[in-house]
């Protein structure tokens, strides 16, 4: 489906590829890096070295990086055939998902509440100036 829409609306409004390859190489591009991170430092540590936008980063290159394969695949002259490129961005939208789920629960913990960075940090209740 996202083959057919990409590939009418390419045709149809030529900016679109002019626009979409730059930001897809720029996608991958996170993922490369995001990848050497994790493979040299690991995910807290990455973290922590990156700060907080580590986490927005990885959560943009897992919903933007299977799109951003396809629009590479497809977004050429001719465009890449459809069993082509099927596989290759459902074997890479697995990786993306196995990766994720690593991301996440080394961060904040398999539930969400006993990882280096689950914890919530509360600020001390002022008693009430109401009687």
């Amino acid at each position: 489906m996202y083959r057919v829409l990409l590939l009418v609306a390419a045709r149809k409004y030529h900016w679109i590829s002019r626009i979409f390859r730059p930001v897809s190489y720029v996608v991958l591009g996170l993922f490369g890096l995001e990848s050497i991170l994790l493979i040299k430092f690991g995910a807290v540590a990455s973290s922590g070295l990156v700060g907080p936008p580590f986490y927005a980063v990885h959560l943009a290159v897992f919903f933007l990086g299977t799109p951003a394969l396809a629009n590479l695949l497809l977004l050429r002259s001719p465009p890449t055939k459809w069993f082509i490129v099927l596989p290759f961005c459902t074997v890479f939208a697995f990786v993306l998902v196995l990766l994720q789920y690593d991301v996440s629960e080394r961060l904040y913990g398999i539930n969400g509440d006993d990882g280096p960075y689950s914890k919530v940090i509360c600020l001390p209740r002022r008693p009430s100036t109401f009687i």
